[in-house]
């Protein structure tokens, strides 16, 4: 499987128009991320990928061919719902041999990735002694089982604590080096920006943006914020010269200048360190939180 595109998906609940005309691409090797608040329909576009809801207009594309959604297309797909739910009286060893033995999976493989979540030590346990976390990484056991082609993760960070949340990444990072294809559907863009390569910001059943982290940014133009770590009697000094560039920011006691600036200002305004030598010891630039980018996004979109 090498691209997976959903093409001008229409999707209509009696006069509720969910999703309109809505395409989407995840290559193989990359991470694909869906985005937008409650109601803007990324749930309704993963259940047309998943075969659950049937789209007015338009469908699925797998290597450039129109595919249904049926068996076949469903035993290279993995799915792990925002909330998983298994049976209480079940330990999670027999949880995972009950799917294990349903798609002829081997128990040396159950054993492998009950390690690689780190529940080994709780495979024995009936799973309503387990956290949330732990019910959460066990979701992932299960969708990793047979190492699907297409992984679709739907708010798959909720209820991970940090070990979770580390199994996570290391399994993103293998679908990614092994060519597979990824899409997850979050509302925390912040925790998973570094961690995908195309991002698709859904609001009100349209698509408002697609493009990589860095390029949306761009192409909402944000300023960034650069801080120079500066010699505390030097201080006026070094805001009176910022201020050609915007307004400046003082800490005193911190001994440090702000100013947010545009990309196009950087360049020029980082000469500032060798035009007053001695002045300043330092500066970092921080670009704009995705959160910051996604808010612009949607405002632009609703404009």
């Amino acid at each position: 499987m090498k691209s997976v595109v959903l093409e001008d998906v229409s999707v209509s609940f009696g006069k509720l128009r969910a999703l309109s005309e809505v395409s989407v691409r995840a290559e193989a090797g990359q991470v694909m991320m869906l985005a937008g608040p409650n109601g803007s329909g990324k749930s309704t576009l993963l259940r047309v990928l998943l075969g659950l809801v049937h789209p007015d207009t338009g469908g699925l594309l797998v290597d450039g061919h129109a595919t249904h959604v049926n068996r076949r297309f469903k035993e290279q797909l993995g799915y792990l719902p925002e909330a998983v739910a298994f049976s209480e009286n079940l330990s999670g060893q027999q949880v995972l041999r009950f799917f294990a033995h349903a798609r002829a999976v081997g128990r040396k493989r159950v054993d492998a990735v009950l390690e690689r979540v780190g529940l080994s030590h709780a495979a024995k346990r009936r799973v309503r002694g387990y956290s949330r976390g732990m019910r959460q990484r066990l979701g992932v056991v299960v969708v990793i089982l047979t190492e699907p082609a297409l992984l679709v993760l739907d708010e798959s960070t909720g209820g991970l604590d940090q070990e979770g949340l580390d199994v996570l990444w290391s399994v993103l990072s293998e679908w990614r080096e092994k060519e597979r294809v990824v899409i997850m559907a979050t509302h925390d863009l912040t925790l998973v920006e570094r961690r995908v390569d195309s991002v698709c910001v859904l609001d009100a059943g349209r698509r408002v943006a697609f493009d990589s982290p860095s390029g949306l940014r761009r192409s909402v133009g944000l300023p960034l914020t650069v801080t120079f770590d500066v010699v505390a009697e030097r201080i006026d000094e070094v805001a009176e010269r910022i201020e050609r560039w915007g307004r400046a920011e003082l800490d005193r006691k911190e001994g440090v200048v702000r100013v947010a600036v545009s990309t196009e200002d950087l360049l020029a305004l980082m000469d500032l360190r060798a035009n007053l030598p001695g002045a300043v010891r330092s500066l970092r630039v921080e670009e704009p939180g995705m959160d910051e980018v996604y808010e612009a996004l949607l405002n632009r979109g609703a404009a």
